[in-house]
């Protein structure tokens, strides 16, 4: 609900239909005043002075610029003010009370309930010594209760609305907070022993342990991997791109779309699973030329397809994904793959999809408010009933009733069950009692009106409340001039109560988009914290078995060598101790130096040797290679066998650039495995680029980062 910059649709519509509803309710004074002023051109002026100077006082409440002034000028001041504008216009200039809903409205939104009682017993006085009817005066005290609520009601719900529109981002990052320490909870017990454990058997320096801290140290990585799996299920959307991206170093043409909504919950495990093992499959293979990954809900399941233009692919048929089968299967889902009538080969998958979740309470406000409206829709009633004539009462309770319901149906359910249905009926309720009834039933038309501004397409809606209000004039008889205020009547009621509704709307639109926010921020966290414990904690427990191998088979050789083979593992238990606080947002960022001392050692402790050439790297940049830098040693460790490495740093003004270059490849490899697809996705968000693939006999990473 983005506007201009420094600005939002949320707060600007919020303010214009404030502004409406107070313009609506003085527009029949504000005429009238206009129509004296032939005849009496000081009077009329009077009163269109006060109608104005009354809607913009009454706008304090609600526009920015006028409420930064109440340091300046008291709220009692101001209300000083709008109480003597008021008293002005309807004592010495004869204006109707009804005027008064203004500084009725002022009085509710500030709480002043014993000035209200004592204004309200006045208005009601002064219309009793004019009219000498009690009829007429309580028709009209209500018609200052109703457009004094109203009133309140629009300004309070569009306060509400640019608060909720502010307080987004603070919910968000209250969630992404909530979520960190949960996230925090959880590697405590899972993976901090493990790592404690490891550091503790390293410590002793004894070769009889190492059984028990290789045993150790699978555990932890297993845990590890288990947990960023898990984290990982929320969202396929991150490992949807990290295929696109192996499959774009692998040279085949990627078609990726998204059609699913986000958060998954345990259906994204297993899609992602199938995603990157058949991505996986098509690389392997190595003739495909083009492969498309598209996603989708379908009667309240995702479905996801991967389908590949490769001919051996298609000769593998299911047998690559018979596991994947039985996987999906468990969760009551199913995966299908075979021949496509174009002769492409399909895998597709489907699981259940997450309920949606539960639709959130409305606030005290917007119940505050919507009480206040089915108050109005009882005090209609009342001053309906009051003007009914005694015979017709039968006719009319029924009908009023009938109506009330249907709006307090239309109000409390943005999409009702039928709605042209109700509409419909609320119409013939409306208009058809309007002969018989007499005036005080033009209210319901006015009703009506503002519902089918809210329920319809903005120009049927208008036209359609517009045909309500000639309508309401016409069928109310007694002449022009009475039809043309009937129609100002039915208007002025339109644009409050459709005030009412669209801001009603607004609040719910703004507090589902704030929770829609806050689930879009805790996917984010726990992803990012997925892809911190692969780069970071998976690469160091990698290295970490490794050196205990080492240190095992050196045990009896070359005792010496073994134990300084555990005082690295030590060093690296502790690294990652430190690197399991950075996950959780509590340790400080990767330095290059020391990553890429440590890749050097990890590498030459397998016997590879390593040539380095490297510039200094800014901080910002070092810590992001530093990751691609633990990527691209563990895949020379899993998918090589390699026996020399370079890794070159190089710089210009604004770029970093990590070269990485093995040999020993494989024949056929054509991607070293999925981890450079997130590599791929961590450095696009930064606007950074990673490509990777044969070069000349041996295997380059390259990827390139901004230097701020």
């Amino acid at each position: 609900m983005e506007g201009a910059p420094g600005k939002d649709v949320a707060s600007r519509l919020s303010h214009a239909l404030v502004v409406a509803a107070a313009v609506a309710v003085v527009s029949v004074h504000l005429l009238k005043g206009l129509a004296r002023v032939p005849a009496e051109p000081g009077a009329g002026l009077a009163v269109v002075a006060a109608c104005l100077a009354l809607v913009v006082v009454q706008l304090r409440h609600s526009t920015p610029a006028l409420r930064r002034l109440a340091p300046v000028v008291p709220p009692v001041a101001w209300t000083a003010v709008e109480l003597a504008v008021g008293g002005l216009a309807v004592v010495p200039l004869g204006v109707s009370i009804g005027l008064l809903c203004l500084p009725a409205a002022s009085l509710l939104l500030e709480r002043r309930w014993i000035p209200l009682l004592l204004f309200g017993g006045s208005a009601a006085l002064i219309e009793l010594t004019r009219s000498g009817s009690v009829r007429d005066t309580v028709d009209m005290t209500l018609i200052v209760a109703i457009g004094g609520i109203m009133l309140y009601a629009v300004t309070t719900l569009a306060l509400f609305a640019t608060r909720a529109h502010a307080a987004r981002l603070t919910l968000a990052a209250s969630a992404v907070t909530a979520e960190r320490l949960r996230i925090a909870a959880g590697l405590e017990t899972d993976l901090s022993e493990g790592l404690a454990e490891v550091r503790g058997l390293a410590l002793r320096g004894d070769p009889t342990v190492l059984d028990d801290l290789l045993a150790a140290a699978r555990r932890t990585l297993a845990a590890t991997r288990a947990t960023a799996a898990e984290l990982r299920s929320l969202s396929l959307a991150p490992e949807a791109a990290s295929a696109r991206a192996l499959l774009t170093s692998a040279g085949i043409a990627a078609d990726l779309r998204i059609g699913h909504s986000e958060p998954l919950g345990p259906a994204g495990t297993v899609l992602a699973t199938v995603l990157r093992e058949a991505v996986t499959a098509v690389v392997r293979v190595g003739d495909a030329r083009r492969c498309e990954i598209v996603t989708g809900e379908r009667t309240g399941q995702v479905v996801l397809r991967v389908v590949s233009d490769g001919v051996p692919t298609a000769a593998l048929g299911a047998d690559v994904l018979d596991g994947l089968a039985d996987r999906v299967h468990a969760v009551g889902g199913r995966l299908t793959a075979g021949l496509e009538p174009d002769g492409r080969f399909a895998v597709e998958a489907a699981v259940a999809a997450t309920p949606a979740p539960a639709a959130a309470a409305d606030p005290p406000e917007l119940r505050t408010v919507l009480g206040l409206y089915f108050l109005v829709l009882g005090t209609f009633c009342v001053k309906a009933v009051l003007l009914v004539p005694v015979p017709l009462l039968g006719l009319g309770v029924p009908a009023l009733l009938v109506f009330c319901g249907l709006q307090i149906r239309f109000a409390t359910q943005e999409s009702p069950r039928h709605a042209r249905l109700v509409l419909l009926a609320s119409a013939a309720v409306a208009l058809v009692p309007l002969p018989w009834f007499g005036r005080n039933w033009i209210g319901a038309v006015g009703i009506l009106a503002g519902a089918l501004l809210i329920a319809l397409p903005s120009r049927t809606g208008l036209a359609l409340a517009a045909a309500a209000a000639v309508a309401g004039g016409v069928i109310t008889g007694g002449g022009a001039a009475p039809a043309l205020l009937a129609a100002v009547d039915v208007l002025i009621t339109c644009v409050v109560v459709h005030g009412v509704l669209r801001l009603v709307r607004l609040v719910r639109e703004l507090q589902r988009a704030g929770a829609g926010l806050a689930r879009a921020a805790v996917v984010t966290e726990r992803l990012r914290a997925a892809r911190d414990l692969h780069d970071l904690l998976g690469h160091g427990l990698t290295a970490i078995l490794l050196k205990a191998e080492l240190a095992r088979r050196l045990a009896a050789t070359d005792p010496g060598r073994g134990r300084a083979e555990l005082r690295d593992i030590v060093r690296l238990a502790e690294r990652g101790e430190g690197e399991l606080r950075t996950v959780v947002g509590g340790g400080p960022r990767l330095l290059f130096e020391a990553e890429l001392a440590s890749a050097k050692a990890v590498l030459e402790t397998a016997a590879i040797k390593v040539e380095v050439d490297d510039v200094p790297v800014p901080a910002a940049a070092g810590a992001v290679l530093s990751v691609v830098l633990r990527e691209a040693v563990t895949n020379i460790l899993r998918h090589s066998r390699a026996r020399h490495a370079r890794i070159a740093t190089s710089a210009g003004e604004d770029w970093v650039r990590l070269e990485v270059e093995n040999d020993g490849v494989p024949d056929g490899v054509r991607s070293p495995g999925s981890g450079i697809g997130g590599l791929a996705v961590r450095l696009t968000a930064i606007g950074g680029t990673v490509t990777a693939g044969p070069d000349d006999g041996w295997y380059l990473l390259r990827a390139e980062v901004p230097a701020g």
